[in-house]
């Protein structure tokens, strides 16, 4: 009788709505890197790790180097210029962890020698090294179910260590978590590929969510927005 209710008690609690007990359940299998190591980027002295996948070696960490002092290029909002936020929680806090936000232009200006911001090329060749199919990763919108393998959370842990940094857009000003939307509840990241499948200046970004097991392939205009930067280097160079 006792075995008998276990099971019952079983079978309703997996039917209730949005509680899992197969798929969400599964262990991600995460995929060793074949070849690690760190780069020191001479111009601030700041420190980064690199893991290799699919012969490309991509940083672990987000990028943190200030572009600012060129006049003509911003790669952040200045603390000050976001109420409730404030500029020693950012230098502390958020740029430790969660690095710079760029436009496109400041990110491909912040890259470093020997390195690239990677091509929408350059992310499908990781994301199928990872376990996405080939047919998936050429798709748009939400395709492939390996961001597991990729972000890193509380309660994640990952070797490329992607993380759910949030954005920062010219257009908003209001209801901003330390000077950025949806931190911890997203995370968008550069590519420098042009989407060709659209009229006008659209460039290709990553964006993973805390609630999705899928990566976002999409593009947006590259001047409004201000996201994370991971930046990839060929394993041959």
């Amino acid at each position: 009788m006792n075995r008998l209710l276990f099971r019952l008690l079983a079978i309703l609690i997996c039917s209730v709505p949005f509680v899992s007990c197969s798929d969400d359940d599964e262990e991600v299998t995460m995929v060793t890197p074949t070849n690690t190591g760190e780069f020191v980027d001479q111009r601030d002295g700041e420190t980064y790790h690199w893991v290799e996948y699919g012969g490309l070696q991509w940083l672990t960490e987000n990028f943190r180097y200030d572009i600012n002092s060129y006049p003509d290029c911003r790669n952040y909002i200045e603390p000050q210029d976001w109420v409730g936020y404030s500029e020693n929680q950012y230098a502390t806090r958020n740029r430790a962890k969660y690095g710079m936000y760029y436009t496109l232009d400041g990110a491909l200006r912040a890259c470093p020698e020997g390195w690239r911001l990677p091509t929408d090329e350059d992310w499908q060749r990781l994301e199928k090294a990872l376990g996405m199919s080939e047919s998936e990763t050429a798709r748009y919108d939400w395709r492939g179910g390996i961001s597991q393998t990729m972000v890193t959370t509380k309660d994640n842990k990952t070797y490329i260590s992607f993380l759910l940094g949030g954005y920062v857009t010219y257009h908003v000003y209001t209801n901003l978590r330390n000077g950025c939307i949806h931190k911890g509840d997203w995370g968008f990241y550069w590519t420098s590929t042009k989407d060709t499948t659209k009229e006008g200046d659209f460039y290709i970004y990553r964006k993973f969510a805390y609630n999705r097991k899928e990566i976002c392939r999409q593009s947006m205009e590259p001047t409004n927005q201000l996201l994370s930067v991971r930046y990839v280097r060929d394993a041959s160079h």
